[in-house]
């Protein structure tokens, strides 16, 4: 490695602090520190970076904000992390193709206050919007409440430029909306977790803002009405911006934490609707709508208040639940909608088996199911024991409901040991080929996704 760091020298820093930095993401996985970090400024610099680790055969690591929830952002050991945070420009902002041309390093809450700025809109909006990249999000294809209705982050996503594994460059897609020449390169890049490819230019789609918006709040006596009202309301003839599902312990756990109470907080389930819209009416109309189904549920209860207030308790569930409780691990699996409801009464079935707690949340409106694993009682090691078996549960009921692994966090360190279960050998081998295709050398992060041979470790 001490001939890299020579190399580039320019570009690199061995400060113990800013190693440590760069050793972990908002995963659960444990930290590794790398050997060194690499902060390019110019896309020269990572065709130089990338041609020569594959010659001396040093594996990288691609790092934007590190919010990503999988470890994918942590490094590899004995690796070098690639810091993307000069690749930070909003490049163009081009209104007759409404589309913008930015850098992977700028953060997502930037690029909706530039399209906002002309009356554009880029909807995708991931929990992290205020500090997470642009990058991170395409690596991950990330979500968010309003996927429901808008799509995740490889629905807008026009055009990438960057270099592959070995360090050859590569242009897929551009402004034209219709693209069909081809193989879909793009689209297999988005979501691939840096393993296959280093983005270094991204071209995006946006569209009018609705000038409308309204949110409200209803609860349920029991996660079965909450879960009925919310499929009910699934076939209607309402396109949600965002349809979400909480149960009581998660609204508990914001009140315990921020030492507050909220008027909302009244049924074992809770779901949170946002409706948006480019007139007054349209929202009238579709609020007439929700009443009625509303009314069909004894006890339910309609809150039309503070819509910032709402949302506020929705982003802080996560952080509220693992300042509660002594252990916590969240997996965000994806069942088929019509299967949430078996899908969160098999939860609370787990619960009687081993004392484990077991919370659900999320974006239900497509399935998107947080699911929370808690504990109190158990020490560290009987819970390292435990929590896996309980993992493995989780997934083997998302499989037996038709489910995925992963929808929006990605697979990364986290998941791999799962991959098995929803793949058969030869859809693995497949996803392999492409990987060996694109990085021949396997320098691109090369313990995510995939199980591998277990390596020397330098963990923090």
């Amino acid at each position: 490695m001490g001939d890299f760091i020579e190399k580039f020298r320019d570009l690199v820093s061995v400060n113990p602090e800013i190693l440590h930095a760069h050793s972990a993401d908002k995963s659960y996985e444990e930290a590794v520190l790398p050997k060194c970090v690499v902060t390019p400024e110019t896309d020269d610099d990572i065709r130089d970076i990338l041609r020569y680790a594959n010659e001396h055969k040093h594996v990288v690591t691609v790092r934007g904000a590190g919010s990503g929830k999988s470890g994918g952002a942590v490094p590899e050991i004995n690796g070098i992390a690639i810091n993307m945070e000069h690749f930070n420009k909003i490049i163009e902002l081009d209104l007759e193709n409404s589309c913008m041309v930015v850098q992977p390093g700028v953060i997502v809450d930037q690029i909706k206050e530039k399209a906002e700025e002309k009356g554009l809109w880029y909807p995708p909006d991931p929990s992290s919007s205020d500090w997470c990249m642009i990058g991170g999000n395409i690596a991950e294809n990330a979500g968010g409440a309003a996927a429901l209705k808008y799509g995740v982050t490889g629905d807008y996503v026009l055009g990438i430029e960057g270099f592959f594994g070995n360090g050859e460059p590569f242009k897929f897609g551009g402004k034209c909306v219709k693209d069909v020449a081809g193989y879909d390169i793009k689209r297999l890049i988005i979501g691939s977790e840096g393993t296959l490819a280093i983005i270094t230019k991204i071209i995006l789609k946006l569209i009018p803002k609705p000038r409308y918006e309204k949110s409200i709040w209803c609860s349920f006596n029991s996660l079965e009405d909450g879960s009925s009202f919310l499929r009910q309301m699934m076939r209607s003839s309402i396109r949600f911006s965002a349809a979400e599902f909480m149960e009581k312990e998660c609204i508990d756990a914001v009140e315990l934490v921020r030492k507050e109470r909220y008027e909302c907080n009244q049924g074992q389930a809770n779901v949170l609707l946002r409706m948006d819209a480019y007139s007054q009416e349209e929202i009238d109309v579709m609020m007439g709508d929700v009443r009625v189904v509303l009314a069909r549920f004894s006890n339910a209860q309609l809150f039309d208040g503070d819509d910032s207030q709402y949302w506020m308790i929705r982003r802080a569930i996560s952080e509220a639940l693992g300042s509660k409780y002594k252990h916590k691990i969240s997996e965000d699996i994806t069942v088929p909608p019509g299967e949430i409801s078996r899908y969160l009464k098999a939860l609370k079935a787990f619960e009687s088996e081993d004392g484990m707690v077991f919370v659900a949340y999320g974006h239900l409106g497509d399935g998107n199911i947080h699911t929370n694993i808690l504990n109190d009682a158990l020490t560290k090691e009987e819970w390292n024991d435990k929590k896996e078996t309980w993992v493995q549960k989780v997934m083997e009921l998302c499989v037996e409901l038709g489910g995925t692994l992963t929808g929006e966090h990605g697979i990364g360190l986290s998941k791999k040991k799962y991959v098995s279960l929803f793949f058969t050998d030869q859809e693995i081998k497949i996803m392999k080929d492409i990987k060996t295709s694109c990085d021949p050398n396997n320098i691109l992060n090369p313990s995510k996704i995939f199980m591998r041979k277990k390596m020397q470790e330098k963990k923090v």
